[in-house]
């Protein structure tokens, strides 16, 4: 059978110009349908994807609600954004947003053509979605599509009101729209001169990420000194940065504390007391030594205290003071509150080693009816304890000068003033540098005062024995 016949037709039926025809149809409709059905794969093939790091800004807190990992922006043809990390913090009573995004578009070099532009630092992009509208500046492109988030582990330090520092305790959370920014995990409290206020030390756990190379908790770069704010749901701490990636790093310290305070203060000190700060434990009372002074309604006391302090190397801190020989401690517990200077510190004791004495005193010029009710036998005591005992009394009358009529000088006994010489034996402390008595060094020529619970005398150092 021939191919083409005499008049032109294939295989006798049909023409061979018709016949290209529809081959030339069959050919443009094959690569029609290539384009429809494959052609996207082959675009999709063509397109890049990077990740950069846009700085919203503040942001009210019911569209900062609305956000969420995985919200997608496409601005039609090659351009489309998806979030893929969100991070909050505090800022002026609003919320600062920084997201991670992953963007899709024209490869261009080692980065793409987002939105007909290449990606820069500063430029601002847009995210629209069906629940908000936003905008933010790109603050970092490349790497993964997460934020490079850690814990840090800080320590604040603030002024609050008293009521404030009550209601701080571990284990409390910041949330800024129903997220976790920031975790308590303990706190300090002093006191302060303001009865009102107190100085809080607050370790934090915050929520953080690191941007080129720093870390950081929304726009506050975390160094020393910073204030980083946390609104909690009972207070808000505006915060000095004193330590970054550790804790409190508590220790007790003992220290000897001496004040002079009414006696009924003096009677309610007692081994055990818990002194607290708005209901944290600052100080414990271990060992008290009351004494008599000149005023029946004052008595001097020396307190042994094992202090909550915070060390910061070497330097133990206590509140707002260095923990140290010469500075003031105050305290604080259910039934009283006392002051006073640090007189020893790492020891709760005063210096030197127990010993009792034979010391002579002297009293000059003393009322007869007054001297008459100096017995041997009388004591003076610090609670449990013999300070000081009378173990010998001896009054002669004081003597004067006097002129007689004839201009002759004459030395003759007062008529109602007397000498008195004590024989005691004193609890005292040996030093290397001498001999204390109730926490004062004595010698020949000190004058030592002495409570004998009917009658308080004041005398002069004769001598001091073995």
């Amino acid at each position: 059978m021939q191919v083409l016949d005499d008049e032109g037709n294939l295989f006798g039926f049909v023409n061979v110009i018709d016949a290209l025809a529809v081959v030339l149809v069959l050919a443009v409709a094959v690569a029609g349908a290539a384009l429809v059905f494959g052609g996207n794969d082959q675009l999709e093939s063509d397109l890049a994807t990077t990740n950069v790091t846009l700085d919203l800004g503040t942001q009210p807190d019911y569209l900062v609600a609305e956000m969420n990992e995985g919200d997608t922006y496409s601005l039609g043809g090659n351009s489309e954004l998806t979030v893929t990390d969100i991070h909050l913090s505090p800022q002026d009573d609003q919320t600062h947003v920084t997201i991670r995004a992953e963007l899709q578009g024209q490869p261009n070099d080692d980065s793409i053509i987002y939105a007909d532009a290449p990606l820069r630092f500063g430029r601002t992009l847009d995210i629209t979605t069906s629940r908000y509208e936003v905008s933010g500046e790109i603050r970092a492109i490349g790497d993964g599509n997460s934020l490079d988030r850690e814990t840090t582990t800080v320590v604040l330090q603030d002024t609050v009101p008293t009521t404030d520092a009550r209601e701080m305790t571990a284990g409390d959370e910041v949330q800024l729209a129903g997220r976790t920014v920031a975790t308590v995990t303990d706190v300090a409290a002093y006191a302060r001169n303001n009865s009102t206020q107190r100085t809080v030390y607050v370790e934090v756990e915050l929520e953080t990420y690191t941007q080129q190379g720093e870390r950081r908790f929304g726009t506050t770069q975390l160094r020393r000194g910073q204030t980083v704010t946390l609104p909690a749901s009972e207070y808000t701490i505006d915060g000095r940065l004193e330590r970054i990636g550790d804790g409190l790093d508590r220790k007790e310290t003992d220290v000897l504390v001496e004040s002079t305070v009414d006696v009924e203060t003096a009677a309610r000190i007692a081994d055990g007391d818990l002194a607290t700060i708005a209901g944290h434990e600052t100080a414990e009372v271990q060992t008290v030594t009351t004494y008599a002074t000149g005023d029946p309604d004052r008595k001097r006391v020396f307190i042994g205290l094992s202090l909550q302090t915070l060390s910061y190397g070497q330097r133990q801190q206590f509140g707002d003071m260095h923990v140290q020989r010469g500075n003031s401690v105050k305290i604080s517990t259910e039934s009283y509150e006392l002051s006073g200077p640090i007189r020893r510190v790492g020891t709760l004791e005063e210096r030197g080693t127990l010993a009792n004495r034979t010391v002579t005193l002297r009293m000059t010029d003393v009322r007869e009816e007054m001297a008459d009710t100096i017995e041997t036998g009388m004591t003076e005591r610090s609670r449990d304890t013999t300070v000081a005992r009378v173990t010998g009394v001896a009054v002669e009358p004081a003597v004067i000068i006097a002129t007689g009529d004839s201009g002759s000088v004459n030395v003759v006994d007062h008529p109602f003033l007397r000498d008195v010489t004590l024989t005691t034996e004193l609890q005292v402390r040996e030093t290397t540098s001498g001999v204390r008595f109730k926490g004062d060094t004595i010698r020949q020529g000190s004058t030592v005062v002495l409570d004998l619970g009917t009658i308080t005398v004041r005398a002069e150092v004769v001598s001091i024995g073995g």
